[in-house]
């Protein structure tokens, strides 16, 4: 398994708060739900970036 490491940002507290809420509704951790995010956020960037410089 990869090394894992700190990732630090900042939201508005009611938004925290929010994604707090719903990770424990849906009995998943921040990290995980966050890391899920970061994730597809890459594929469709890095997806995007590749068709423009093709």
């Amino acid at each position: 398994m990869e090394k894992t490491v700190f990732v630090r940002g900042r939201v508005d507290e009611s938004v925290r708060s929010r994604f707090k809420a719903m990770c424990a509704l849906k009995n998943r951790t921040m990290d995980s739900v966050m890391e899920e995010l970061i994730l597809k956020w890459l594929e469709e960037n890095e997806k995007a970036q590749k068709d423009q410089t093709k």
